[in-house]
């Protein structure tokens, strides 16, 4: 996890969460191991002596309590057993992230919220496979095709922070949306049988094969939430501190360190 992603979990969690900073609450991070190198975690973000923090990976590791045998199937995670789900620099690395976002979906309460990040660019960097990158509207798309509702979503395209410029971080917030119980397990039927949401309703038979037909519905302490645009104006803070020439003079550091790499790889191992 790098250091944008790592604030930008602290402003997700400033901006959505101030009302619950008392209130018990269960924090699912998912794709929470710390790989060598690395120090910094959502764990860090995310600590509080009111809440549960629960990390999640395909791999035994540091900062993982709770080890998946399916990336793409959950059944170690209930559903609707979680408050909050983080998830950082995780969906280039999943070569499906379209069940991910599901996956998400279906673990959240209703009114719970999910904060996601993951590169909008930046360098190759395999854990074990780096597949995507998410521009303006990927998010977007995503939550509407798991169910959710879009609170904010930005791509951070210009150098605001002064380490990691390589990175254009794309993150989101989204909420469940409560509903009623039939639409509930309506959606969640879509869901488990992996049926589009725009398709046709799954029969009653596929629902009760599902085991969902009397799925009890969980509903997160979050309250209902609205748009805070809160990446946007970490963004703007960040670049009221520093001038126009600042800016211009990482770019160019940039540059050159690229030009030093490609100088000091062979030819044959070159991506460009």
């Amino acid at each position: 996890m790098h250091a944008s992603a790592n604030d930008k979990a602290r402003v997700f969690r400033k901006a959505y969460l101030a009302d619950v900073e008392t209130t018990p609450l269960t924090v699912l991070d998912v794709g929470s191991a710390i790989v060598d190198g690395q120090s910094l975690s959502n764990r860090d973000v995310m600590g509080n002596p009111a809440w549960t923090l629960v990390g999640m990976d395909i791999e035994p590791g540091l900062n993982v309590e709770v080890v998946v045998a399916d990336p793409y199937d959950w059944k170690e995670i209930a559903t609707g057993s979680v408050d909050v789900v983080t998830c950082s620099e995780v969906f280039e690395h999943a070569e499906y992230f379209w069940i991910t976002i599901l996956e998400i979906s279906r673990v959240l309460k209703g009114n719970g919220l999910a904060f996601i990040t993951s590169p909008g660019g930046g360098p190759r960097h395999r854990f074990p496979v780096d597949c995507w990158r998410f521009y303006d509207d990927a998010f977007p798309a995503l939550a509407r095709y798991a169910g959710l509702n879009l609170l904010e979503a930005q791509v951070q395209w210009v150098p605001a922070y002064r380490k990691g410029i390589q990175w254009r971080d794309s993150s989101a917030v989204m909420q469940k949306p409560v509903l009623d119980a039939g639409q509930s397990r309506l959606d969640a039927a879509r869901i488990a049988i992996g049926k589009s949401l725009r398709g046709p309703e799954p029969a009653l038979s596929e629902i009760n094969a599902a085991g969902l037909a009397d799925a009890p519905l969980a509903l997160s302490p979050i309250p209902p939430q609205t748009g805070k645009a809160a990446f946007a104006a970490r963004e703007a803070e960040l670049l009221a501190g520093s001038s126009n020439f600042m800016r211009k003079g990482r770019l160019v550091m940039r540059q050159i360190r690229e030009i030093r790499r490609i100088i000091a790889t062979p030819i044959k191992d070159l991506h460009l």
